[in-house]
């Protein structure tokens, strides 16, 4: 039983690029840190290295707004995984390289449009 539960909740994530060297994913997640007030709807990455040998993955965050009028918002980011690590954001990951804001689930606010991974390029690590 508990099998499907953990097979379950594996199936929320979608593959959003995939090489023969790396994976990442996405998940939308509802989080709630209610001593804070805090309830957010955060997409949620994870990284897969499939290669024993250790690498860093660079990508530029393109993130289009509800508010805005101008270009989206870009900002480049790196991370780096040992031979065969899967690193992974969750509701409590401060790491933004491990999640994209998605917008406020107690009160209106900004949202995001949309979210692109652009650039994305694999450099082994010596």
């Amino acid at each position: 039983m508990l099998f499907n539960i953990t097979l379950f909740a594996a199936d929320d994530w979608k593959s959003y690029y995939k090489n023969n060297e790396v994976e990442i994913l996405y998940r939308y997640s509802d989080c709630h840190d209610i001593p804070n007030g805090l309830h957010q709807q955060k997409i949620l990455l994870r990284f897969i290295n499939f290669k024993d040998k250790p690498v860093e993955i660079f990508y530029t965050k393109e993130l289009t707004f509800s508010n805005s009028l101008s270009k989206p918002d870009e900002r480049l980011f790196s991370i780096h995984l040992n031979s065969g690590e899967t690193q992974e954001g969750a509701c409590d990951t401060k790491d933004n390289r491990l999640f994209i804001f998605s917008k406020q689930l107690n009160f209106n606010s900004t949202s995001l449009k949309h979210f692109e991974l652009k650039n994305i390029s694999v450099k082994p690590i010596q």
